[in-house]
């Protein structure tokens, strides 16, 4: 039984008063914005499904031996292309992004990813600092480190501060790349070892 106040035609079933209350409402405010393209931006970054994550997603991999070498693309300016080995031993997973690798050894995660297109190497590197913690890898500088081999790559090294691991963002001319070795007994050691062979394909 309908109640005694039931009203047979809403309002809501009337176009022009849905458009007279949507009339009425206030301008959205200038923050309103600012806050809309901030979620806009994290879910744009969550989107891209970072390679950290495809560590959930069993997939096929393809063993790594002495020989192997890792090459990774981002398009863009001359050179384009990184290259590094030191991964005997270790198991390579697909990303489906030519700019990103992502390697296993029983507990321990290598990610590697390379960006094209820096001018200012401090501003990229705070800004690939920034991206990790998005990727479920927070961050922090570790003073007391800074990387580079003899292949033109440089750059200040981090930790993990949420998850274990340890980090570089290294540069060379108009490439960024970002090393994250993660595992309980991951070192900067470690992953200095393989920074010593990354190098840029200048062909």
């Amino acid at each position: 039984m309908p109640h005694e106040d039931w009203d047979p035609e809403p309002a809501w079933r009337d176009p022009a008063a849905r458009m007279a209350d949507v009339l009425q409402m206030p301008p959205p405010q200038r923050r309103d914005w600012r806050i809309a393209v901030i979620v806009l931006l994290v879910l744009a970054a969550l989107l891209a499904v970072p390679a950290l994550l495809a560590t959930l997603v069993p997939d096929r991999e393809t063993a790594q031996h002495a020989d192997s070498v890792v090459e990774l693309t981002a398009a863009g300016t001359a050179p384009d292309t990184i290259a590094f080995s030191g991964v005997a031993g270790w198991d390579r997973r697909p990303t489906g992004d030519s700019s990103a690798a992502l390697l296993t050894r029983d507990d321990t995660v290598l990610a590697v990813n390379v960006v094209n297109g820096a001018t200012d190497f401090a501003d990229a590197a705070a800004w690939r600092l920034k991206v990790l913690g998005v990727q479920g890898f927070p961050a922090e500088w570790d003073r007391g480190w800074e990387m580079w081999n003899h292949h033109g790559f440089a750059g200040p090294a981090c930790h993990g501060t949420a998850t274990k691991g340890v980090c570089a963002i290294l540069g060379n001319q108009n490439l960024v790349v970002t090393m994250v070795l993660r595992g309980d007994d991951a070192t900067l050691e470690q992953l200095d070892t393989i920074v010593d062979t990354l190098q840029a394909d200048r062909s």
